[in-house]
Order: structure tokens, then sequence, then C-alpha cells
């Protein structure tokens, strides 16, 4: 089963320390590739396989159109498409480079194995409002995570493969009042237009920023959990490098703090500084000065007085 599994993430180059971190955390039967969206890349590595090299008509098409973040989620089932008829797996699994392993792969093998697609929701409980953001935020971004998903190779997923190629070349802009979400409101449709397709409920999988307000991790007999009842697998750590005193009070009551710290004494062993990556909390709520933070809820007050006023409203009607 191991020997018919690969797992593969893209990134930069500048990001290359998150996947030795990576790396570190799979056994080592499993195959692991790592795929290279820069133009130029300077490194070489037989893990590496460089977007330039994937023998696609389109590459040149994505390099042109896309900033750094939206040309790694849109290559995304490019390089799946290209590592599937390359090594002829089985089995293909895609986590950010962010990802690191704390449980059992085989768990998550053994789920694909029952069913052709495996996505995870980005939230499993209905809440209202978080730290992180409402409900409605989770709406305009995408149910399910493009932080990780999981494929056989079959002819169902050639479909989707070519499918998600096709609305990912020109629509994977991070243009959320425009229906675009790089990769990841695409994946909305997926339960809907592919056959056996499973969302996988368990909390031990893909615990993120974006799920701490419903996740609290424990540490005990020599193992991680989630709320006490499942046992942590994996954990992408992409949004949780943050300055924001609410987000970090999040953190540490939900318990991930030593984690973090653990998984960043690991990433200095490879750099000795965070890589940048893409953050979506940060793209919608930008860090800004207070004066302008100030000026722009001035301006939201005049906005939201002009559209309430009843001579507006007759001129509107």
């Amino acid at each position: 089963m191991a020997s018919q599994t690969l797992i593969f993430t893209v990134c930069t180059v500048a990001q290359l320390p998150f996947t030795k971190v990576l790396g570190e955390s799979l056994p080592s039967h499993i195959s692991f590739k790592i795929g290279i969206v820069d133009a130029n890349p300077t490194v070489s590595d037989s893990n590496i396989i460089s977007l330039n090299d994937l023998p696609l008509s389109e590459i040149q098409l994505l390099q042109q159109r896309y900033d750094e973040a939206s040309l790694i989620a849109a290559s995304k089932p490019f390089f799946a498409e290209y590592f599937l008829q390359k090594t002829q797996c089985q089995t293909l699994m895609y986590v950010d480079p962010t990802v690191f392993f704390v449980g059992d792969v085989a768990e998550i093998l053994e789920v694909v194995e029952q069913h052709e697609i495996v996505l995870t929701p980005r939230i499993i409980r209905k809440f209202g409002k978080a730290t992180y953001g409402d409900e409605k935020m989770f709406l305009n971004t995408g149910m399910y995570d493009n932080g990780f998903w999981a494929i056989r190779n079959t002819h169902n997923n050639s479909h989707f493969l070519k499918w998600w190629k096709g609305r990912l070349t020109d629509r994977a802009h991070f243009e959320v009042c425009q229906g675009m979400n790089h990769d990841q409101l695409w994946l909305n449709y997926v339960p809907i237009f592919f056959k056996n397709v499973f969302v996988c409920k368990n909390t031990g999988w893909n615990v993120a920023l974006h799920n701490l307000h419903e996740r609290t991790l424990n540490f005990g007999g020599a193992e991680w959990t989630v709320n006490q009842t499942d046992k942590l697998i994996f954990i992408n750590f992409r949004e949780c490098f943050v300055k924001n005193k609410t987000l970090s009070k999040l953190i540490h009551t939900s318990g991930v703090e030593p984690l973090i710290q653990a998984y960043l004494l690991k990433l200095q062993q490879h750099t000795s500084q965070i890589p940048v990556i893409f953050s979506l909390r940060s793209a919608l709520f930008p860090v800004m000065p207070a004066w302008k933070h100030l000026l722009k809820k001035q301006l939201q007050g005049i906005i939201d007085t002009i559209s309430y006023f009843p001579l507006y409203h007759k001129i509107t009607k």
C-alpha cells in the first residue's frame, strides 16, 4: 500500500524550508515530491519537480497570468496529473508545505482506499462568529480546505483533474468579491459533480488556525488528541505564525502552542527566518495602522449613513 502512495506539495524555492520539516514528519517508505513554481528554480533535487518541466502548453500562460500565491494554487491539479501519469501511483495526496504529520499516515490511506476523493471541511460545527471569522466568511471563501486532499488513480479522478485544471487556468485569482479564492472555492462543487467523494470530519485531521475555535489539543499517554476523542494525525501551521493578541489568545487556549514552538525549532534547523506564505485571513483582514483603521471606520460610517438615508431609498427605488 505505502509503495503505491505519493504525497506531494507545491511551493516556491524560498518556501523549501517548510518542505524539509514536512518531509521529516513522513515515514521513510512514503514517496514525497515537491512541485516548484519559480520560473527559474536554482535547486537540484530528485524529489523536486519544476513547473517548467511539466509537458503542458498551459504552463507559460499560468506563469504570465498569476502572482506567486495564485500560481501555487492553480498548478496543483497540473502537478497531480503529472505525478499520477509519471509514477503510476494508486493514491495521491496533496498537503500544504506547512503541514506536519504527528500521527500515523496509514490512517488516512485506509480512508482513501474506500473512496476516490477525500476532502476535509474547514469547519464541522455551526458557531455564528469566532476569532478567525464568522460563518459568512467561510461561505465566501470555501467549505473545503485546499491545504489537504487525496485521490485515487481512477477514471473518475481523470475527469476531476481535467475539470479543475480548466477552472484554474484563468479563475484562480484571489478576488473573493468575484467568486474566486485560488483553488479552494472550486472544491465546493466536487461532492456534487464527482462520484465517491468522502468528506472526513475527523477532528484530528487538518487542524489549523481556521478551526481552532472548535478544537482543543491535549497531550497524554505519549500521543496528542483533539477534543479528547480523536488522535491528532496532522496539523497545518500555515496561518499560525501571527503576531496578533486576539489570535495568540486563541492559539494559547486551544493547546496548540507547544506544537507551534516545537515546529519552529525544527524549522530553524533549515532557515533563520519564517518564509513568507499566503494567509487567507491576513489577506482578508490586513494589519493597518491605527489612524488608517480609524479613517476606514469613519468612511464606512458615512457610507452606511448615506445608504440608509430615507431620501436615498426613495431615489433608488
